[in-house]
């Protein structure tokens, strides 16, 4: 069977394109969320808010994705005394910005769009209303103001994929996806897994409805229909569906080719428990549905914003929290549930890594270096380079180690002082013949997503981003709960009172260090005065390599009194180190400078080093090397990783020594992060930045 076990050290992946069967569901917010952030305005705690909702095509009545949002609402409703206003996008989804803008402009506390096809309208509308709170189901937009609710599809329909495989009696079992995109590839990749977990020998036929920009396959039951009974009569005794409304035709096909035939075959629902919403007439054949509870999202979403708790950014519901999984109604699994919670646990632990995509399980394979076979590495890092003593630096470090342990081949390559030839280089790197191609910062996104359409059959890898396509990785940082212990250290530190923080660039990213760094200060004494500054505003990439400006910013910020300053700023920080040193010396006294990225007291030249108090860490090297390494072993999956505190992706330097003596407060607010007693925002607005 090639169900992966887990090599690396970081989350399943999560479906992050989304869309899904229409839509997709898990409920359950995790213990943090990740995503960058700016002001929103909160209804007062516990005040009735006002929720404006929009379906994708098939709205409410859809038995499924839609149906599962709206029984969040619904529940909101009942529960919590809000109003709301429900729209559903027309046929070919044209309307989709229209309808949220109505419902923001007239006064909506959260706006909620129901499918990743949401995401673009999503992304201008927040912008036009920055005050309003938005929340998408099946993707993440890149703003301040909007959550990001997404699901691992995969871990449950491998659930589903292990009943399928234990019911079937002929040995054929059968797969519909709604359109043929990456979200819907994940559903069927986890059924996949699941049936050849159980016996590899079963045949899985496939088949799409619809290939984008068609989305009408996620609401033609009547071409469901048809391609359900093609499946019944070519053998398959159990067909498993992710098509939102369309699945109302799989249904009506196993009821009418079973009493036509006089046997019993069985249909798999998805998203709702479809066994409760289809017609009695077909519950018999229904076996069990995957479980993506976007209504417990939808609702969790809402009490956040009533609660004035709401977070923007990626919200992750998978088996963990039971965001996904499967139903038990009628009963018909109810003799191999043993068997089936057995499996939830394998992939809770971690012992099973479930891929989101199908070629890893037979269906279309890339042709992959042989597993252990040293491989060719291209990598480029953004501006500053290799010798930067931080983010590039550390993806240096996991390349290096990549070649001292594995023997890869490795090219490497920088992007110029203007970033115009990332696209170029990536090329570059991917036409020589690179088994992976790494990026290291999202502003490779855009061309990344360019070359790996150019090159499908090669890997590639981004740092601080996710593209959307089959054969790239997301290397993605919960880069404010690191800052978050820095910031207590911080706090527990200063003499004076006074802290400061440089961001390089004021983008979300960057926000979310500074959020991060404020939410650790005001832990430990919220009196604490904090000075920020960002080096230059976006377009203008250059403040992530500008020491003179970091050491006049940094200069200006001791002379305010503050005796502790933390930099997100790259190659800029090492002005930062070099203010801290001659401050110090020209008033005979002690300031602090905190790192970033890497350990920068190791990087830093050894005349610095007693001013650095401790660096965040922000564990490029290791997601690089373990990229690096799964692509080497035949594990690479692509999709989003991420690196938290959980994993050790995120935490502090203690070089030097200096915060020795608070460590073990650093450690204790660390797992506090980890339980999810305290979750951090990415957002500086949160704690009044």
């Amino acid at each position: 069977m090639r169900v992966k076990t887990r090599l690396l050290i970081v989350l399943a992946a999560f479906g992050l394109l989304a869309a899904a069967c229409g839509g997709d569901e898990t409920p359950a917010t995790t213990a943090q969320a990740t995503s960058d952030t700016s002001a929103t305005t909160q209804a007062a705690a516990g005040e009735p808010i006002s929720i404006g909702l929009v379906y994708d095509i098939g709205g409410r009545g859809d038995q499924s994705f839609n149906d599962a949002a709206a029984a969040g609402l619904d529940k909101a409703v009942a529960e919590l005394g809000v109003a709301t206003s429900e729209a559903s996008a027309n046929e070919d989804g044209t309307n989709r910005e229209e309808l949220l803008d109505l419902q923001a402009s007239e006064g909506s506390d959260l706006v909620i769009g129901v499918g990743f096809l949401f995401g673009e309208p999503m992304a201008n509308v927040a912008a036009e209303y920055p005050d309003t709170n938005f929340a998408i189901v099946d993707s993440v937009v890149e703003a301040p103001n909007v959550a990001g609710l997404i699901f691992s599809e995969e871990q449950g329909s491998f659930l589903v994929g292990v009943a399928a495989a234990l019911k079937t009696q002929t040995g054929t079992v059968g797969y519909i996806g709604g359109v043929n995109i990456p979200l819907i590839h994940a559903f069927e990749a986890g059924f996949l897994a699941g049936v050849q977990a159980i016996d590899p020998s079963i045949q899985v036929i496939s088949q799409y409805v619809t290939e984008p920009p068609d989305f009408g396959g996620f609401n033609d039951p009547a071409a469901g229909r048809v391609i359900a009974q093609s499946m019944f009569e070519q053998g398959a005794d159990v067909i498993y569906h992710a098509a939102g409304g369309t699945g109302g035709g799989l249904f009506q096909a196993a009821k009418d080719y079973s009493e036509a035939n006089n046997t019993h075959v069985w249909a798999i629902g998805v998203d709702s428990d479809q066994y409760l919403t289809a017609g009695a007439e077909f519950q018999p054949y229904i076996l069990t549905s995957m479980l993506k509870r976007v209504d417990v999202a939808v609702f969790n979403t809402i009490q956040a914003v009533q609660a004035g708790t709401f977070a923007p950014g990626p919200q992750v519901f998978d088996l963990s929290v039971d965001g996904v999984g499967y139903s038990t109604s009628g009963g018909y699994v109810d003799d191999i549930a043993g068997q089936l919670d057995n499996w939830k646990g394998r992939i809770v632990s971690g012992e099973i890594v479930v891929s989101r995509d199908p070629s890893d399980l037979g269906v279309a394979p890339p042709p992959p270096p042989a597993a252990g076979e040293p491989v060719n590495i291209g990598l480029v890092y953004d501006i500053g380079g290799r010798g930067d003593q931080s983010f590039n630096d550390a993806a240096a470090a996991g390349l290096d180690k990549a070649a001292a342990e594995l023997g890869t081949q490795n090219s490497e390559a920088s992007a110029n002082e203007d970033g115009t030839n990332r696209e170029e280089l990536l090329a570059l790197q991917a036409s020589e013949g690179s088994d992976l191609v790494i990026g290291v910062g999202f502003l490779f996104g855009d061309p990344m997503a360019n070359v790996a359409a150019e090159f499908p059959d090669t890997s590639f890898a981004i740092v601080d981003s996710v593209v959307d396509a089959p054969n790239v990785a997301g290397l993605i940082f919960s880069e404010e709960q690191g800052s978050f212990l820095v910031g207590v250290a911080a706090a527990l530190k200063t003499q004076t009172g006074i802290v400061g923080y440089i961001g390089g660039v004021n983008i979300p990213l960057i926000h979310a260090f500074e959020a991060g760094f404020l939410a650790g200060v005001q832990a430990v004494d919220p009196s604490i005065q904090v000075i920020s500054q960002y080096v230059t505003e976006p377009p203008d990439f250059a403040g992530f390599n500008d020491p003179a400006a970091g050491r006049v910013i940094a200069q200006s910020m001791f002379e305010e009194g503050a005796d502790v300053i933390y930099h997100a700023a790259g190659g800029t920080g090492g002005g930062l180190f070099q203010a801290a040193k001659d401050y110090s010396e020209a008033n005979d006294t002690h300031v602090w400078a905190i790192g970033v990225d890497s350990d920068q007291y190791l990087t830093a030249g050894a005349e610095f080093q007693p001013y650095i108090l401790t660096s965040m860490l922000k564990r490029v090297d290791v997601a690089v090397f373990n990229t690096i390494q799964a692509v080497q072993a035949g594990t690479f999956a692509p999709g989003p990783q991420v690196f938290d505190l959980s994993v050790d992706g995120v935490g502090y330097s203690t070089s030097g020594g200096h915060v020795d003596d608070i460590a073990a407060q650093l450690d204790a607010f660390k797992e506090q992060i980890v339980s999810g007693e305290i979750v951090v925002s990415r957002d500086p607005a949160d704690y009044g930045g």
